[in-house]
C-alpha cells in the first residue's frame, strides 16, 4: 500500500470487499494471465493510430487533449474470459452486491503522449440526496491496463475514500472547492500496476487522467459491473463467436451477439463530438 491503494491476491475476496467499502478502490494482483493482455495491447496500439487519424477528420479529439475514448475490439479473437469475465473480479462484485453482477459497460480509454491533466470527475452519480447518508455502491469500474502503468506513462489519479463524499452538482464533475477540501483530508495517488493487475473502483471515486510523458500510448480497458435493477434497458454489442467467452459465467454478460460489423473504434468519439456540438448549439440558441 505504498501508493495508498490496497493490494490483495485474486482469492482474497473479503479483503477486497473491505477495501472497496472503506477506500472505494482495490488492486487485485496478478488476476489476469499476461498472454491475452499482450495481444490486446498490440491491437490497441494499432487502433490508437487509426483513431487519432479519424479524430483529425472531425476537428480533433472531442475529449480533453490526448485522452481517447478507446476500448478493445468486441470480437471473438480479442474477447477473453480472463478479462471480460474474470472469476476473481466477479467474485468481488457478487460479494459487494449480494447477487450476480451485470456487465453494463465494455470500453476503455487511452492516454496518449502529450496529453493534458483532466478535470476531476466521477464515473457515476450519487443516488442519495445531500441530507441523506451516502448509499452503498451499485456500480464498480473494472480497469485492466494491458501494459505497465505508473508515473512514467500517466497512471490514473485516484482519490481514495472520496466515494463517501457526496457530490450533487455539476453532473459528474467535482467542484474545485471540494477538491481542495478533500486534499486536506487525504491526498490523491497514482497507483502503479503491472500487466495482470486489475484495479476495481466504486464509480463514485474521484479520479482523472494526467499527462503521459512517455513516447507511447497507455491503454486502460474499462468495464462496469453493476448491481442488477430490473430488466436491462440495453445490451452490449459483441460479435458472433463471443458467446463462449461471455456466457455461463459468474456475471450477466448483458450481451447482444451481432453477425456483422460493429463500429467499436470510431463511433464512441463520433457520438461524444455530436453531443458536444448539439450542446453548444443549444447554448447559442438560449443566448440569442
Amino acid at each position: 500500500m505504498a501508493d495508498g491503494v490496497v493490494r490483495v491476491l485474486p482469492d482474497e475476496t473479503e479483503r477486497a470487499v473491505l477495501a472497496i467499502e472503506e477506500d472505494g478502490c482495490v488492486i487485485l494482483k496478478g488476476a489476469i494471465p499476461t498472454q491475452p493482455l499482450a495481444a490486446l495491447r498490440r491491437r490497441m496500439d494499432r487502433d490508437t493510430h487509426d483513431l487519432l487519424r479519424f479524430c483529425e477528420t472531425i476537428g480533433g479529439n472531442p475529449r480533453q487533449a490526448g485522452h481517447l475514448q478507446q476500448g478493445p475490439p468486441p470480437f471473438a479473437d480479442y474477447v477473453f474470459p480472463e478479462v471480460a469475465m474474470n472469476p476473481a473480479v466477479n467474485a468481488v462484485a457478487r460479494a459487494v452486491y449480494g447477487e450476480r453482477p451485470r456487465l453494463t459497460f465494455y470500453n476503455g480509454n487511452t492516454n496518449c503522449p502529450g496529453s493534458v491533466r483532466q478535470h476531476l470527475h466521477m464515473d457515476g452519480r450519487h443516488s442519495t440526496k445531500p441530507d441523506e447518508p451516502v448509499a452503498p455502491t451499485t456500480g464498480m469500474v473494472v480497469n485492466v491496463p494491458p501494459g505497465p502503468a505508473d508515473e512514467s506513462n500517466g497512471a490514473i489519479e485516484l482519490w481514495p475514500g472520496s466515494h463517501r463524499v457526496g457530490v450533487y452538482e455539476n453532473h459528474n464533475g467535482v467542484p474545485s472547492r471540494m477538491e481542495e477540501q478533500r486534499r486536506a483530508v487525504r491526498v490523491p495517488v497514482n497507483p502503479h500496476t503491472e500487466p495482470g493487475d486489475v484495479l476495481l473502483r466504486d464509480v463514485r471515486v474521484w479520479h482523472r487522467g494526467v499527462p503521459n510523458p512517455s513516447d507511447r500510448p497507455r491503454h486502460m480497458i474499462a468495464l462496469i459491473l453493476s448491481k442488477p435493477s430490473g430488466e436491462s434497458r440495453y445490451r452490449l454489442k459483441f460479435g458472433k463467436g463471443c458467446e463462449e467467452a461471455l456466457e455461463g459465467r459468474d456475471a450477466d454478460a448483458n450481451a447482444e451477439y451481432v453477425d456483422g460489423p460493429i463500429d467499436y473504434l470510431f463511433d464512441p468519439s463520433r457520438r461524444i463530438f455530436l453531443g458536444r456540438f448539439r450542446a453548444r448549439l443549444a447554448r447559442e440558441r438560449e443566448a440569442a
